[in-house]
């Protein structure tokens, strides 16, 4: 029996309320669908002391964690394109010139983390505890091209539940449960999601996971 560990490189506290939950759920229907063999799909464990923007960081960071991984996913927020490709580039020319040999694969949404946090509205009334929402935010593919999520996001707390969205805690909340109630086909339709799931797939390959 084969088992998946991820190790998450992020770029801050708010990313480990919503990423690790989330990619983790859609690594288990991902190895469901592709690669069956894979029994167990663990937890995806944040590495807040490798940074995400400096490649020597990081790389110090994983080779002391060697062993205990399969997968880098490395997440960088897509806005503005121009230096995340920067970034992305650095990270990846780094770290193929390490003597990391486990795959790295980036989690890049085309604009933020927030983005797919709205991409299921069903998810979105339920973690607001609402029965429906009295104005529908963007959602699906559409989220990509959201200027700012994030002010998306505290309307959606502050409008509709009546939440203060300065409150840590009242956010938390949101982003664990949009993280656990998020629908994987809904985000599929995001197209940066659709690419990681692409991603991860050959990453997979790679390392030898059978399909069924």
């Amino acid at each position: 029996m084969r088992s998946l560990s991820c190790v998450l490189i992020r770029e801050g506290p708010s990313d480990d309320w919503f990423l690790p939950i989330l990619l983790r759920r859609a690594l288990e229907e991902l190895v469901v669908e592709f690669f069956p063999a894979c029994r167990e799909v663990q937890e995806v464990r944040p590495l807040p002391e490798a940074g995400n923007q400096h490649p020597e960081t990081m790389i110090k960071t994983l080779k002391e964690e060697r062993g205990t991984f399969d997968v880098v996913l490395y997440h960088h927020d897509g806005a503005p394109p121009a230096k995340s490709q920067l970034v992305l580039g650095r990270i990846r020319q780094a770290y193929s010139a390490s003597d990391l040999g486990e795959p790295l694969v980036p989690v890049v949404p085309m604009r933020e983390t927030e983005a797919w946090v709205l991409a299921d509205r069903t998810a979105l009334v339920r973690a607001l505890n609402l029965r429906r929402l009295n104005r529908e935010p963007v959602s699906g593919s559409e989220v990509e091209s959201c200027p700012d999520p994030k002010v998306v996001i505290d309307a959606l707390l502050r409008d509709e539940a009546g939440l203060n969205p300065k409150k840590k805690g009242a956010l938390r909340n949101f982003y664990l449960s949009v993280a656990e109630n998020a629908g994987i086909a809904e985000l599929r339709k995001v197209p940066a999601f659709q690419q990681w799931w692409n991603d991860m797939i050959e990453a997979l390959e790679g390392l030898g996971y059978q399909h069924g």
